[in-house]
């Protein structure tokens, strides 16, 4: 039997590409484990502390950016915007005059990657990596976690600030509400999909499965278009999101396995010399 732990997540009343879905995006794939990490951080009563370290190290990292990182995220601003232009309006209307009430329920079934079977597949991968002690599967899982919730959360923001009205409303591609309510731009259900893809496709040892994660997160967004729900631009922004944090996430953790952590050391050392007496405390965080 191979080391690699592979978990296979079935919901029930799935579609059949919903029900693939969940097979490759639910295994717990463990790569040749590096002798010099640690896997301290991903301990259960360490999840808290380690996803805020995490969200404040991203929310503070767009003020260490060089200026090709600066560039990066304005071609990808760009590029929202030139979809925008370009194939709102059209995908749309390609939408509506093909639309098939066939359609409907697959394209739903494929959302719930980007919507609670999404969690699911989270929850089960790390509570099954766990139980049977494999330290780097585990780490997928914690880190899909995070950067799935830093997605999501990152999302709403942006669609409580914008509120742009959903294709299903009639009412174009360029009504926003800002601050009213949360709209579609961007795809929450992408951003998770892209998020959630984007830490397989780092862990993972092999090309085919982050070619396959990513494959399916892409049809996440392809089938909130289908029902009506996104535009065009608010999937590309949606897995720019998603794939931005979801790489971040990765970087910044592993960093920290490597160092054996992000655990909090405290000491007290006595000082005695002729000229002065006491004691030395010393924080590492």
């Amino acid at each position: 039997m191979p080391d690699d732990l592979t978990t296979r997540l079935f919901v029930a009343d799935w579609g059949l590409a919903a029900k693939l879905s969940a097979a490759i995006l639910g295994a717990c794939l463990s790569p040749a484990p590096a002798q010099a990490q640690t896997y301290q951080i991903d301990e259960f009563h360490n999840l808290p502390r380690l996803t805020w370290d995490d969200t404040t190290t991203l929310a503070r990292a767009p003020g260490d950016w060089d200026s090709r990182q600066w560039s990066e995220a304005g071609l990808g601003l760009a590029a929202v915007v030139a979809v925008g232009f370009a194939l709102d309006h059209a995908a749309d209307q390609w939408v509506v005059r093909n639309r098939r009430a066939s359609w409907d329920q697959p394209a739903k079934d494929v959302a719930q990657l980007g919507g609670v079977g999404g969690l699911v597949l989270i929850g089960g991968g790390y509570l099954g990596a766990s139980w049977l002690d494999k330290p780097e599967a585990r780490s997928l899982w914690v880190d899909a976690g995070i950067a799935t919730a830093l997605a999501r959360g990152s999302a709403f923001v942006v669609q409580f600030a914008t509120d742009r009205a959903v294709p299903s409303d009639n009412e174009g591609t360029s009504h926003f509400r800002p601050f009213s309510s949360s709209g579609s731009f961007p795809s929450g259900h992408t951003s998770q999909a892209l998020a959630m893809a984007s830490v397989i496709s780092m862990h993972a040892d092999s090309a085919w499965v982050g070619a396959a994660a990513y494959g399916l997160a892409g049809m996440v967004g392809l089938a909130r278009m289908e029902t009506r729900d996104h535009f065009a631009s608010d999937v590309v922004a949606g897995a720019l999101l998603g794939t931005t944090i979801g790489r971040a996430v990765v970087h910044v953790n592993q960093a920290k396995r490597a160092a054996g952590g992000a655990r909090s050391e405290i000491s007290f050392a006595p000082i005695w010399r002729p000229d002065y007496r006491g004691i030395q405390l010393v924080a590492k965080f």
